[in-house]
């Protein structure tokens, strides 16, 4: 573990840090250059990446943790190879007492990744539907085998931690993905390659544990009820919905792009106005409302004629998601606005 001496560093999640549902979305957005896993966070995608808390107490369910016992945030990218993962942990103790990484892995401090890779949800407790990583201290991957015993899949994940401040640790990931078909004897067989638009269910979580013989506290980014707080080992319904982006793919360069509902959405990309038009009369009140990446809304309107146009100038460049609705139908389309 390599340790920097700065000063001291307080975690503070502002912006657009969140916690997600059901209903939310990370869009995750494809890196221009592979990551090196060195815990150093160096690479241009990083810095562009949205950060995602680490807030939700599932054990003891909804239970308040003192200050500074934990908190944590992630970011996310990808390539065709690889799933990729930023995570800043803040752990007043680190704590793995158990030798063999087989035995109680879920009582020692772990980060526990959650990855379903086409979002197929169901149960996973002990098949390759999905997985679910606890990554220990000393890089140990584990989950659950086909007989529930535990099985090390480190070979599935590379990652590095980094101490960047008083009880502050970076981490950073590269997962390889695999189809339901995972054989240990054989993974290269059943690898899948990343693509644009590709849905995938995440979740992130930490076990944290001072110095204790079990588990203290299990924190989670997702938002669960208490009776479904303990689920995700074993099934994947409430992993979070990912879907892939790669900006390449977004059109840049025509003037308007037909959509549902009879719309348009036009000039791609912007700069100081977007036009939403509809190509017929409209049943009712058209809402339009502009959000970040990560699901922040920051600009709606709504409007009966049959166009109708936005300023936009205020907003930062970059990516923004657009949701035209009218009645009970809506569209979403990510736009770029330069």
């Amino acid at each position: 573990m390599k340790i920097f001496t700065i000063l001291a560093i307080f975690m503070v999640f502002v912006g657009s840090a969140w916690s997600q549902t059901q209903n939310d979305t990370i869009f995750n957005f494809k890196t221009q250059t592979p990551v090196t896993v060195d815990g150093q966070a160096t690479e241009d995608c990083w810095a562009k990446a949205e950060w995602n808390v680490i807030d939700q107490v599932w054990i003891p369910w909804n239970a308040k943790m003192k200050e500074g016992d934990f908190s944590g945030r992630f970011k996310v990218s990808w390539d065709d190879d690889f799933l990729y993962m930023l995570v800043e942990v803040v752990d007043d103790s680190l704590s793995d007492d158990h030798s063999n990484p087989l035995q109680n892995w879920w009582d020692d401090d772990c980060l526990e990744v959650f990855i379903d890779e086409n979002r197929s949800k169901g149960d996973h407790e002990r098949n390759c539907n999905a997985f679910a990583y606890h990554v220990s201290l000393f890089y140990d991957a584990v989950d659950l085998d086909s007989k529930g015993n535990g099985i090390n899949y480190k070979n599935n994940v590379t990652v590095d931690m980094d101490t960047i401040g008083p009880n502050t640790y970076l981490w950073e990931f590269a997962f390889k993905n695999y189809d339901a078909s995972f054989n240990f004897s054989d993974p290269e067989k059943s690898r899948v390659k990343l693509s644009h638009n590709k849905k995938m269910g995440l979740t992130v979580a930490y076990c944290d544990n001072d110095e204790t013989k079990a588990r203290e506290n299990f924190i989670g980014s997702m938002k669960m009820t208490q009776s479904t707080a303990n689920d995700m080992y074993k099934n994947a319904d409430h992993f979070g919905l990912m879907i892939l982006q790669d900006p390449d793919s977004v059109s840049t360069n025509v003037v308007s792009e037909k959509m549902e509902m009879g719309l348009k959405i036009y000039p791609v990309p912007a700069q100081n106005y977007l036009t939403i038009e509809t190509s017929t009369a409209n049943q009712g009140v058209v809402s339009v409302s502009i959000s970040t990446i990560t699901g922040q809304i920051i600009k709606t309107e709504s409007f009966a004629e049959n166009k109708h146009t936005i300023n936009i100038h205020e907003l930062d460049a970059g990516l923004y998601l657009v949701k035209v609705t009218e009645g009970n139908k809506s569209f979403s389309k990510i736009i770029s606005k330069q």
